[in-house]
């Protein structure tokens, strides 16, 4: 094999290398797990959740086009293009033999065009897919009622959280637990795994209106009073978590600032956390009237996306040829551009909680990356982490027994430290 040959492979082995749910990342197109996939509508022809990426083999499919694949082949299939001007995409370097695409300026100009009107239908129809989803899972937020004296309230005393009378979080008695499709008569509903009680949490923008829902399925016999929903088709137990509508750019208002004027916020990404610290420093006399806790919901919409991945530390993965390939993770410089949790503007301290039973190195990039983006003239950033391998609820469940006999919580009281786990 010749230089130019070998040079040529690697070009290729680099294309190849590049992560599908990183392309589509980049790309902006945004989807929803589902058990071992991340799914939703098509790029190229729509649908609802007809488009899957199998996120340990990393490659994609299509069911209505027939089409799947590596990077490589996303790109194609997206673009229009052929092999090598879907490797000098993804490389961002032309052919090192100098090949050059198989297309005249004239041919890309049209692709060009093509791509954009498809991207403005798609645009559309995402649009009205949005507005129909959000008035679908607005009436199961009416649907719901206060939490006082539900098994709602009874889960947050199970971890240690005295009901915070948040007009954000309300109960559902029977609420259905969805995952996959079945077919029935030749049509394609979704795949109720579960029913049963649920604790449900609105999603709103800065201006109020609600976006979407984060429901938390209840099963009190358990432990931590969470219930166990396991596939029967492939034995996985699945979170007992989902959120359906539009998160991004939104937050739960868990406990807003009762003075009306949120000088200090505490955010994070799951209700349990921010609940068990607002819990711990009331208990510890910390005066909270300008004190507000929201909820992103997730890591993402805390940190809104990075400009670009970067290599992880340490973690591998095994691509499809049984090579093992360094791990690419959001990076911690912000894309300004996408969207985020909103702040609001009179905040003047802005905590930032962080999980320590979450992937450390993710966690520490999405931290750096929310510090970033939220940093404003006057205001103080900083995070707070939890102990390694625990969260702020487990920290917060350990200081029970010392707090009933007296003590102040161990999560008021220094069991964390800005910027490092105790």
């Amino acid at each position: 094999m010749t230089a130019s040959d070998l040079a040529f492979s690697d070009w290729v082995a680099e294309a190849r290398s590049v992560s599908v749910l990183d392309e589509l990342g980049r790309r902006k197109i945004s989807l929803k797990r589902a058990g071992s996939e991340m799914v939703g509508p098509c790029p190229v022809c729509g649908g609802r959740d007809r488009f899957g990426v199998h996120v340990r083999k990393g490659i994609w499919h299509c069911r209505h086009a027939g089409r799947g694949g590596d990077a490589i082949a996303l790109v194609e299939y997206l673009d229009g293009a052929d092999f090598l001007a879907a490797c000098e995409t993804l490389t961002g370097r032309p052919p090192p033999r100098g090949e050059g695409t198989r297309a005249t300026p004239e041919e890309l100009d049209a692709r060009k065009e093509e791509r954009r009107a498809k991207a403005a239908k798609r645009e559309a129809e995402n649009n009205r897919y949005r507005e129909a989803e959000r008035r679908k899972v607005y009436a199961l937020w009416g649907a719901s009622r206060p939490i006082a004296g539900t098994p709602a309230e009874a889960y947050l005393a199970r971890r240690g959280i005295p009901n915070p009378c948040s007009r954000d979080l309300r109960f559902k008695a029977d609420f259905a637990f969805c995952h996959g499709e079945e077919e029935v008569g030749g049509r394609a509903y979704a795949r109720v795994l579960h029913r049963g009680p649920a604790l449900v949490a609105a999603i709103t923008g800065p201006d109020g209106r609600f976006r979407g829902l984060h429901m938390t399925w209840i099963d009190l016999s358990r432990r931590k009073g969470k219930a166990e929903i396991v596939d029967p088709d492939t034995g996985e137990v699945l979170p007992a978590k989902k959120m359906r509508g539009s998160k991004l750019g939104g937050a739960i208002v868990l406990v807003p600032a009762w003075s009306g004027v949120a000088r200090t916020v505490y955010a994070g990404e799951g209700i349990e956390t921010l609940l068990s610290v607002w819990a711990a420093l009331g208990a510890a006399g910390v005066d909270l009237r300008d004190t507000a806790f929201l909820c992103a919901a997730d890591l993402g919409n805390l940190a809104g996306k990075a400009r670009e991945t970067i290599v992880h530390p340490t973690d591998k993965v095994a691509d499809k040829r049984g090579h093992m390939r360094r791990v690419h993770v959001p990076g911690p410089v912000p894309d300004f551009e996408s969207l985020a949790m909103p702040i609001p503007p009179e905040c003047t301290e802005l905590v930032l909680l962080a999980d320590g039973d979450s992937e450390p190195f993710f966690t520490r990039m999405a931290m750096e990356r929310a510090t970033a983006r939220h940093a404003a003239p006057g205001r103080l950033v900083r995070v707070v982490w939890a102990p390694p391998g625990k969260d702020f609820n487990d920290v917060l469940m350990e200081a029970l027994a010392p707090e009933q006999a007296g003590g102040t919580p161990a999560v008021a009281n220094g069991a964390y430290q800005d910027g490092e786990a105790a």
